[in-house]
């Protein structure tokens, strides 16, 4: 003889009873999913979890009495058993006060969608379910929950001494592409950019357990992890291992602004050839010979962070180390009071010219130069130098 099972919500406590009813109808399966509506939209989305722990229930059609009771798995699933053939409603309790349900029966397909009714006399409880006597089971019933978001960030950032702290002078990458992933590193929830100081920021989609991965080129290289004792100041990314680019887990309850990421770029190789401009016509001519000992700098674009320092060799040649992408200038530092810059960008060609500017608040240094992601090395940047004790070098 078949067994109904009834929950009764009497106050303070649940009555379960078992009753044997002669001629019953089978009972009915019930379920499916309750998952992470990161987006919102009310579909069941490729990287949105399941959510463990969430309460279902099956009421009468009326709400009038509750028939049973679970919570969903570890994946997201529930299961319900309806006592036979009639009319039902499946009740979701959101597991926070500040959560939200997902639109409802968003289109284009009842498998994908929520079916709880997200505002209303009905918040919470599908529309009603009428059961036939030969239904088996039902494996379409959902429920998308969009729990309030947790923000997270902070910065990635060009380790230029590769010590893996933020100093002052170390601007943040703009561009690089943050992740936010689940615990395990089986699914990527949510992904962004930083923006053009290196900020970025992630809304975890509720608490949980996170990590979150900073993506580099494949020539660069990750910074040392935690060094220093300063969190704000340090890269939270593994440098080498199993979890290279990912943070340790994130037990995620509250805002988090400290969660940073340093990247030592591929260096790009700067240079070329600093001259004697004997006729001062601004051009690399064939009897014009490099000058030995100069310095040159490389400077960020806003000239307020000296990067490098070389002097020339005996042939006039001189290479930087660029820190990676970015926008930067070349500074020459006269050799005496006495002399001065030659003409810049003068024709034919770039190869042969002077690209110091000779005078204004440049003199001395390049205008900007951009170097991009896939650029290995310049060798176009020279600078011709004139003055009375190089004009007496053997020229007349």
């Amino acid at each position: 003889m078949p067994i109904i099972r009834v929950l009764a919500a009497l106050p303070g406590a649940l009555l379960i009873c078992s009753v044997a009813i002669a001629g019953a109808s089978t009972p009915i399966s019930v379920g499916n999913f309750v998952w992470n509506d990161i987006d919102a939209d009310g579909i069941q989305d490729a990287n949105e979890p399941g959510i463990a722990g969430v309460v279902v229930q099956l009421w009468n059609d009326p709400r009038t009495l509750l028939l049973d009771q679970t919570a969903s798995n570890a994946n997201g699933i529930y299961q319900l058993q309806a006592p036979g053939a009639g009319s039902y409603r499946v009740r979701v309790i959101l597991p926070r006060i500040s959560d939200t349900f997902s639109p409802v029966n968003t289109p284009p397909s009842d498998t994908a969608d929520s079916d709880i009714i997200a505002t209303g006399d009905l918040t919470g409880f599908t529309d009603t379910y009428v059961f036939a006597s030969n239904v088996v089971s039902t494996t379409n019933i959902d429920a998308g929950i969009v729990p309030q978001t947790i923000r997270l960030g902070d910065r990635v950032w060009n380790d230029y001494d590769a010590n893996g702290v933020q100093d002052a002078p170390e601007p943040g990458i703009a561009g690089a592409v943050v992740e936010l992933w689940n615990a395990n590193k089986t699914l990527t929830l949510l992904s962004t950019t930083t923006n053009a100081s290196g900020i970025y920021s992630l809304d975890a989609p509720g608490p949980g357990d996170y990590r979150i991965r900073v993506v580099k080129a494949n020539a660069d290289t990750y910074a040392p992890t935690d060094a220093g004792g300063n969190d704000t100041l340090d890269s939270d990314v593994f440098a080498s291992g199993a979890d290279i680019g990912y943070t340790a887990i994130l037990a995620v309850s509250a805002a988090s602004t400290s969660i940073d990421g340093g990247i030592i770029r591929a260096p790009i190789s700067v240079g070329n050839f600093i001259w004697n401009d004997r006729d001062n016509d601004g051009v690399q001519d064939a009897g014009e010979s490099g000058l030995a000992g100069v310095t040159v700098q490389l400077w960020n674009e806003l000239r307020n962070n000296l990067i490098r320092q070389t002097i020339t060799s005996a042939t006039g040649s001189y290479t930087l180390p660029a820190p990676g992408p970015g926008s930067y200038r070349v500074r020459v530092l006269l050799p005496s009071v006495n002399d001065d810059f030659s003409p810049k960008d003068s024709p034919p060609s770039d190869l042969t010219d002077s690209d110091i500017n000779p005078s204004g608040p440049l003199t001395g240094f390049t205008d900007t130069y951009v170097f991009a992601p896939n650029l290995i090395s310049t060798t176009t940047i020279d600078g011709g130098i004139n003055g009375p004790l190089l004009f007496r070098d053997g020229f007349e």
